[in-house]
């Protein structure tokens, strides 16, 4: 049966074509839009948008491009709110399709459904949108998705695509999605029982001036795994990961050489995934979801995982800087 995980990332809507930090929208205020056929339309905060996203795709949408499917079941009272911040939920089915195949019984082996290519395989997914509330010192301008995965499947990257498009032809907002904190991304995706390979790279140049036109003259590519860490050692290693994710230029040294990249294979849930420590601005943190939610169809209690995701979302925004400018 196929684990549960949730994938979690910050987002920001500014205005569509606009340079700098300059025209990035404060989510929770009222603000009046102007939409693509011209008439101006007047939101009491910017969560607004979401739920038109989530009324606009209850019915099917097909990509036949990629061969997968997307519809949102939205209700108003798919709501939470806490001191801290607001929750929007809906639960969303996709599936992929384009080939046939057969549908045996586990037990017997025997055909009990021949599957077409025009067939979709439905799986549920739910997906909670996170408003911070604003304080007397911040106007918020960054909120948080998380998205619930089963296994090798999940919906993020459909989902954030729909929304693109979406809140621009309407309104002329573009969506960004960033990593939340690059110091809660290793803490939460490297950790000493998943990690299970470093890939260092060092960049040689030549003493010819002449070879390093380009792409360079090459690199070394050195791989190491089967670690053991006692307490100590685990600790020194992290505090060189963080280091060399803290710049883009920061080296790491491994045996007395120093490399200039440094990328580590993780296991999430039987998923293996090579991070850049270098390239974390746009990652998003993958963990696992406790067992105990998952249900005996493979699907999540939605009543343990609200209350799984408001802890979570409780722990990721003390990490998040919520104002860009």
């Amino acid at each position: 049966m196929f684990n549960l995980s949730l994938t979690a990332c910050s987002f920001h809507l500014r205005k569509t074509n606009s340079k700098g930090n300059t025209k990035i929208f404060n989510l929770n205020m009222p603000l009046t839009l102007q939409k693509d056929d011209g008439a101006e339309e007047t939101l009491q905060d910017l969560s607004e948008i979401f739920v038109q996203f989530f009324e606009k795709h209850k019915t099917l949408v097909k990509d036949d491009v990629k061969q997968q499917s997307f519809r949102c079941e939205y209700n108003k009272v798919n709501y939470l709110e806490t001191t801290d911040f607001r929750m929007f939920y809906t639960k969303i089915y996709s599936g992929v399709y384009g080939s046939s195949s057969d549908i045996i019984d586990g037990s017997t082996q025997r055909i009990k459904y021949k599957k077409k290519s025009s067939d979709i395989d439905t799986r549920p997914f739910y997906l909670m949108v996170i408003f911070p509330k604003d304080s007397e010192n911040v106007a918020v301008q960054k909120g948080l998705f998380i998205f619930q995965n089963v296994g090798q499947f999940g919906v993020k990257t459909i989902t954030t695509t729909l929304m693109q498009e979406f809140f621009s032809n309407e309104f002329k907002i573009t969506l960004k999605c960033n990593t939340i904190s690059p110091d809660l991304f290793i803490k939460k995706v490297i950790r000493q029982d998943n990690i299970k390979k470093l890939v260092m790279i060092k960049n040689i140049k030549s003493s010819d001036n002449s070879d390093n036109i380009g792409k360079g003259y090459g690199s070394e590519v050195r791989e190491i795994g089967n670690f053991y860490f006692n307490e100590k050692m685990w600790s020194r290693l992290m505090d060189k990961i963080r280091y060399v994710a803290g710049g883009r230029y920061n080296l790491f040294e491994f045996e007395q050489v120093a490399y200039d990249n440094l990328k580590v294979i993780v296991d999430i849930g039987g998923r293996t995934r090579k991070i850049n420590l270098h390239n974390l601005e746009n990652l998003s943190i993958i963990e696992a979801i406790p067992d105990e939610i998952k249900m005996a169809d493979g699907h999540p209690n939605l009543s343990m995982l609200l209350e799984h995701f408001t802890k979570v979302a409780t722990e990721y925004l003390e990490e998040m800087v919520l104002h860009i400018r």
